[in-house]
């Protein structure tokens, strides 16, 4: 009886154990969306397929998960979605990639789900960098919908070389590609420049910018040509920037700032407000813009915060006289420059 008792604990205890196992096996995947779309390249290719929207992108993730839920005993939940509207694909510095990745660090996301590689990243050495290096060493599994890449896949160790061979090939599709478009961008953009268009974002105070055919122009903007004009008077005046901002404050005349956001030549009586500063109004005295004479390919196009823009020598600016109309006479401009460059010998005397 010993024997048989202990035979039918022995062929119990295996199935238990089994059972265990199995429950061990069970992971639940906090999972975090992470969609993308740029600023110009990518909107034209939201146009071409609704997929590559923002909600697109989302709801193609979400079937994923819900399918993939349906169909296997790993469980997989959204934690939070990640997006990124406006921000190239060529590098990582984005604030909801970066968002993510500080979760992921956290521990608070264990997987992370794009549409396809091209929305993850488009730079062909970090998106590989982060699929093959940082994700495994943090345990976090990665999908790619569209493309069928899945780094918690199981299979043969052929199957995933070539599974890896393929997301290497299409990440350097995706970086050629967006070369190729970053490229073209900036041959459009010398072109446009040489032919007379504004190419800059809002039109200078004083300015509005409007299209004639193929061709951005300048024309003064009735509301604020004006203040421009009282400006260059004042300082040609009082040969002083302090002076002219004390005269616009005074007047509560809402800086070039205000005016774009809220469309107000003046402070309204209920608004706060932020009046000029001397580097708002030496900014305009000091600007060819003015008199009819657009400058443009000063800095370089690729630099979006001022302090990592690259100057160009003079040789490489795209300069066209006569652009637009002017709110200054050439006397008025000759008056002002005439200041400065007093000031300038002057301080050079002083330093020598």
């Amino acid at each position: 009886m010993g024997r048989i008792s202990k035979r039918r604990s022995a062929g119990k205890n295996p199935d238990a154990r089994s059972g265990a196992v199995t429950a061990q096996k069970i992971r639940y995947y906090r999972a975090g969306i992470y969609a993308r779309l740029s600023a110009e390249t990518d909107r034209k290719e939201s146009r071409a397929s609704q997929s590559e929207s923002l909600e697109g992108q989302i709801e193609i993730a979400r079937k994923f998960i819900e399918e993939w839920n349906g169909k296997h005993t790993d469980q997989m939940e959204v934690s939070d979605c990640y997006i990124d509207l406006g921000k190239t694909g060529t590098n990582f510095n984005r604030d909801a990639f970066q968002r993510l990745m500080q979760d992921v660090r956290r521990g608070d996301i264990n997987c992370v789900i794009v549409k396809d590689l091209s929305r993850f990243g488009r730079n062909y050495l970090e998106a590989g960098n982060y699929i093959e290096k940082i994700f495994p060493f943090l345990g976090v599994r990665f999908i790619a919908v569209a493309d069928g890449w899945d780094t918690g896949a199981e299979g043969s160790e052929m199957q995933q070389m070539s599974s890896a061979m393929a997301v290497e090939i299409r990440n350097l599709v995706n970086d050629m590609y967006a070369r190729d478009c970053s490229m073209k961008a900036k041959t459009s953009l010398v072109q446009r420049r040489k032919e007379g268009s504004y190419v800059g974002g809002p039109a200078p105070y004083g300015y509005q910018a409007v299209w004639e055919g193929r061709v951005r122009k300048l024309i003064p903007d009735e509301n604020t040509a004006e203040i421009v004009r009282y400006i260059y008077q004042k300082f040609i005046e009082t040969e002083s920037y302090t002076a002219v901002v004390k005269e616009l404050n005074i007047r509560k005349i809402n800086p070039p700032a205000v005016y774009h956001k809220t469309g107000e030549v003046c402070c309204l009586p209920d608004a706060v407000y932020k009046g000029w500063n001397k580097s708002g109004v030496e900014r305009i005295v000091k600007s060819d813009t003015y008199a009819g004479r657009l400058i443009q390919g000063k800095t370089s196009i690729t630099a979006r915060e001022e302090s990592n823009r690259i100057h160009k020598p003079k040789e490489e600016w795209v300069v066209q006289e006569a652009a637009h109309e002017p709110l200054i006479t050439p006397e008025t401009a000759s008056a002002a420059a005439g200041i400065r460059e007093k000031w300038k010998k002057r301080r050079e005397q002083n330093e020598g």
